[in-house]
């Protein structure tokens, strides 16, 4: 009895093995490649529980998700015979589990290293068809696109892998270029500061002059009527002053001789006879003295002074003269 229990626990036993052996589950991230003596039997895709001969078949599991391929940057040259640092990233995933397992058997590093070398391949025939300004501004895209669909047609004949795309990370100027560049950016820069510096100086001129002119013209204008202003009543003040003296003609010469005496006697020395008719207001030789009762009230002064000689009468004026010819020092 116990014999029979035992052979039916080592037969239980054994089918489990087997099954375990002859089993395997495919999830959906993963191609199952099968292989019998390292040949490859069958390829499957699905996800599932699957089964194979136990003991004799080996299943290898491959990562079914888009890879990515990053390098370090590459120095490509244009047509210009300048170089340009490309920095890039490769996107891929096995497209046919044969021939991506026959070709690489199966190694990612390996179809990474394959895969970069057939990018920097095409990617130097793109940029050596094109300049400098090409490159960097105008057909990036272009260049890229075309890079991804010859690409991806020549590895996945090769290596059955499928490249999704080929992307920029950026695309710089080597150091020789770089200090190029920097140098026509600051000319550049240094010509338009100079054009507005320029300008504005014209500007600045321009504003200038026109407020110099207005300000001149301005100024005559002032001058022009101060002038007349200053005519008007110059006119007016000889025309009150004719006037006034007019009035009385012996008031006005009194008025100029002791305003004669006034500028004369002041500080100066004077040689002249003592009864001579420049004193005739001092002395009692036309008119009586100048005592507080004889003397002729004292008028205030004017409060402007006259410009220009008082216009009087013409008898008055023809006696004056005389009077003056006599009175004036030798």
């Amino acid at each position: 009895m116990n014999h029979r229990t035992n052979a039916l626990l080592a037969a239980i036993m054994v089918a489990l093995i087997i099954l375990a052996s002859s089993a395997y589950i495919i999830n959906e991230r993963q191609i199952a490649v099968v292989t019998q003596f390292s040949r490859l039997i069958s390829t499957d895709d699905e996800a599932g529980l699957k089964f194979k001969v136990p003991f004799v078949q080996n299943v290898e599991f491959f990562d079914a998700r888009i890879q990515r391929l990053d390098v370090e940057p590459e120095r490509f040259m244009t047509n210009e015979k300048k170089w340009l640092i490309v920095d890039y990233f490769v996107e891929w995933r096995i497209k046919d589990i044969r021939t991506f397992y026959t070709s690489v058997q199966g190694n990612f590093d390996q179809a990474s290293r394959l895969l970069d070398n057939m990018v920097k391949e095409n990617l130097r025939g793109e940029f050596v068809q094109r300049s400098v300004k090409e490159a960097i501004s105008q057909d990036r895209g272009t260049i890229m696109d075309a890079a991804s669909r010859r690409i991806s047609g020549q590895a996945e004949a090769r290596y059955g892998i499928e490249v999704l795309g080929v992307r920029l990370k950026r695309v710089d100027f080597s150091d020789e270029i770089r200090d190029r560049v920097f140098d026509r950016m600051r000319a550049e820069r240094e010509r338009v500061s100079k054009d507005f510096r320029a300008r504005g100086q014209e500007k600045s001129s321009v504003i200038r002059a026109t407020a110099e002119r207005e300000a001149a013209e301005l100024l005559a204008k002032a001058r022009e009527e101060a002038d007349i202003m200053r005519g008007e009543a110059d006119a007016s003040a000889a025309k009150q002053y004719a006037a006034a003296y007019g009035a009385d003609l012996d008031f006005y010469r009194y008025w100029r001789s002791l305003t004669a005496y006034r500028d004369s006697l002041g500080g100066s020395t004077l040689i002249v006879k003592p009864d001579n008719r420049y004193f005739r207001y001092l002395n009692n030789e036309d008119s009586a003295p100048l005592d507080a009762d004889t003397a002729p009230a004292a008028l205030p002064a004017p409060t402007i002074a006259p410009v220009a000689d008082p216009v009087i009468p013409a008898e008055a004026a023809a006696r004056e003269k005389t009077e003056d010819k006599e009175t004036v020092l030798p």
